[in-house]
């Protein structure tokens, strides 16, 4: 699955500020795997991280096509013509695949609120995944179909709170357990914002898997 000259893509919290980099990997072995040092998407300049340093991970497996997320720890540095550095790689049961067409979807409560024609409504999430959410539906005169934005807080483990304003439409309205329910797809997400709610659900599963719940959909 990991082969040599295939793209990683990091994303680092540090200082209360996550940042994505893009690196190479060079080499590959039991749960090691050599990369290049890693430069920044928007900064284009080379991060150096620190020994023990956690973030995330993830790649394309291009035989497949399949994008595969992990987390990860800085190992130590390696010199070779090019200095490269070592990072954990986890056995290949423990990645968690990123679904393209039909993402995974986690139970929890988060704080949100909607706007539709300029009028916000607060609510809470009931579900959410890389492609949409469902939210508790106070509000009986928001129709399918129409266009809004939704705005998400995530607390991630890192204890760090991201706020994300989505645009999304209404896909339907339901009832679910006696809970009148909105369901919402959001729209033209840039690739960063994929990656920070493709966290989010990848730390919730782990979350879940730990305390033993069956909270994914």
């Amino acid at each position: 699955m990991i082969k040599a000259g295939m793209e990683l893509t990091l994303e680092l919290d540090r200082e209360n500020k996550r940042e994505s980099f893009k690196a190479k990997i060079a080499d590959y072995a039991e749960n090691k795997i050599y990369i290049t040092y890693p430069v920044g998407n928007e900064s284009n300049q080379v991060i150096f991280l620190l020994k023990e340093e956690e973030l995330f991970a993830n790649f394309i497996d291009k035989d497949s096509g399949d994008a595969y997320l992990f987390r990860t720890k800085v190992l130590g540095q390696m010199k070779n013509k090019i200095p490269l550095l070592i990072l954990f790689f986890p056995s290949e049961d423990r990645l968690m695949k990123i679904q393209r067409r039909e993402f995974v979807r986690v139970k929890t409560a988060l704080d949100a609120s909607l706007k539709i024609s300029g009028t916000y409504f607060p609510t809470v999430t009931k579900d959410i995944s890389a492609g949409g959410c469902s939210i508790i539906n106070r509000h009986t005169q928001i129709k399918k179909g129409e266009l809004g934005e939704v705005l998400l807080v995530l607390p991630f483990s890192s204890k760090d709170y991201l706020y994300l304003t989505l645009p999304c439409r209404v896909v339907r309205n339901f009832e679910k357990s006696k809970m009148h329910l909105i369901s919402l797809q959001f729209l033209n997400l840039s690739s960063q914002e994929q990656q920070q709610l493709t966290r989010f659900t990848f730390e919730k599963q782990l979350e879940y898997r730990k305390r033993g719940l069956g909270e994914i959909n």
